[in-house]
């Protein structure tokens, strides 16, 4: 990352009125949008932690379902400059192989054996597990993510009652705001994910994994996809942009290697949205301080925030919401959703037992949970950003307080 920001030292030009807020110059189309459009934006990404791929990781990161070629007008071929073509990873050179997972994964990931036949493990699990298997590191990973592969004409293997039972125990999140399992082709699910290394899925006990994914795990690349950004030279999108730094902030605390950012330009700073800032940012404090804290200093090393919110999250997220009507901050542990007597109204919301014992298997979960549990009643210093650990609810709290009740109270009012 730092030398890839380097690399773009050119490019690099931003407005200095930015160190007295991180997103101020970025975001001035959002400030010359009309409230409805905010409001509609907000709307459309209230459900900011229910992502198909990751991934997120993202989804944690999703955005999958983007189609490049709509940000253009046939019309205007003429008008927008598009380098050459990434042929080297293209449809054409997209070629798959099968690796059988590992008995000790399987054994310690058991809910993979009990999926149906069709029915495919995607996002931050498949990435992990293919991590494991290609250099020996393991990501770590929240929630799962399932697709219904289906043949090419769209037949099942898999009936509707049943997913919408898999949808409910394995994707409560996801299912609580109609978003269960999905159907999607194998071909077409390959040749439609954002980040080479998102091409990858567990199912029938065995990895299926893309030869640019393979490399670029080996490699611990960090790569947009021919589909996300067929041209070189191209901007990619602000989210994708941002999602590609914090994949480098979680790859960082794991690796032995240091993750590398490739084949990506850095947006124009008009482009980079306030609102996309406050959601990775949030992403990455629910993994904790550690990853929050590399993030905003990578945030910083590419000139998209100003140098004083490097490795100062909760600083950042303050002056974010001053730019950022309807947005809170909040942990992954939020207590709505681990108390199902407080769900009713989101079909019992619950997390997956299957998950649970994943997390259970990981010592930096367990560590990072214990630790959440020991201090989430614990006094904080209001203003100083912790070093480690998970954020408290008061924390998260605090950050809300610091603008949003005024500016809701002010914007809802006209």
């Amino acid at each position: 990352m730092r030398s890839g920001s380097e690399s773009l030292e050119d490019e690099r030009q931003f407005n200095p009125d930015i160190t007295n807020l991180a997103a101020d110059s970025l975001s001035r189309a959002i400030g010359n949008q009309n409230k409805e459009n905010d409001s509609r934006n907000y709307d459309e990404e209230a459900d900011y932690d229910s992502s198909s791929d990751d991934e997120d990781y993202e989804d944690d990161y999703d955005d999958d379902d983007y189609d490049y070629e709509d940000d253009y007008d046939d019309d205007d071929e003429e008008e927008v400059y598009r380098g050459e073509r990434r042929a080297e990873f293209s449809d054409e050179k997209l070629t798959t192989q099968e690796i059988p997972v590992p008995e000790k994964i399987l054994e310690r990931c058991s809910f993979l054996g009990k999926l149906p036949h069709g029915i495919a493990v995607v996002g931050g699990v498949a990435r992990s597990i293919a991590r494991e298997i290609i250099t020996g590191e393991s990501e770590p990973i929240r929630d799962i993510d399932l697709i219904n592969i289906v043949d090419e004409n769209g037949n099942s293997e898999v009936d509707e009652d049943t997913l919408h039972k898999l949808s409910r125990e394995y994707m409560p999140d996801d299912y609580a705001f109609d978003h269960g399992i999905g159907n999607d082709t194998l071909s077409r699910y390959f040749r439609t994910r954002d980040f080479t290394i998102n091409q990858s899925l567990i199912m029938d006990g065995k990895l299926i994994i893309s030869n640019f994914a393979y490399n670029d795990f080996q490699e611990n690349i960090i790569r947009p996809t021919y589909f996300e950004h067929p041209y070189e030279g191209d901007e990619v999108r602000s989210r994708i942009f941002l999602k590609a730094i914090m994949m480098r902030s979680v790859l960082s605390l794991i690796s032995d290697s240091i993750p590398l950012i490739e084949d990506m330009k850095l947006p124009r700073p008009s482009s980079i949205r306030s609102f996309d800032i406050a959601l990775f940012l949030n992403k990455a404090m629910s993994r904790g301080a550690e990853t929050a804290r590399l993030f905003t200093s990578d945030l910083a090393d590419w000139g998209i925030v100003s140098g004083e919110y490097s490795g100062r999250p909760v600083k950042l997220a303050k002056a974010v919401l001053k730019d950022v009507y309807a947005f809170d901050f909040h942990p992954s542990t939020d207590k709505r959703f681990r108390d199902i007597k407080e769900c009713d109204d989101m079909n019992g919301y619950f997390a997956p037992p299957a998950m649970s014992q994943y997390y259970a298997s990981d010592p930096t979960i367990r560590r990072a949970m214990a630790e959440y549990e020991d201090n989430s009643g614990a006094p904080i210093n209001i203003g100083e950003d912790r070093l480690s650990g998970q954020y408290t609810e008061a924390e998260y709290e605090d950050i809300n307080r610091s603008f949003t009740r005024r500016r809701r109270k002010d914007y809802f009012r006209h």
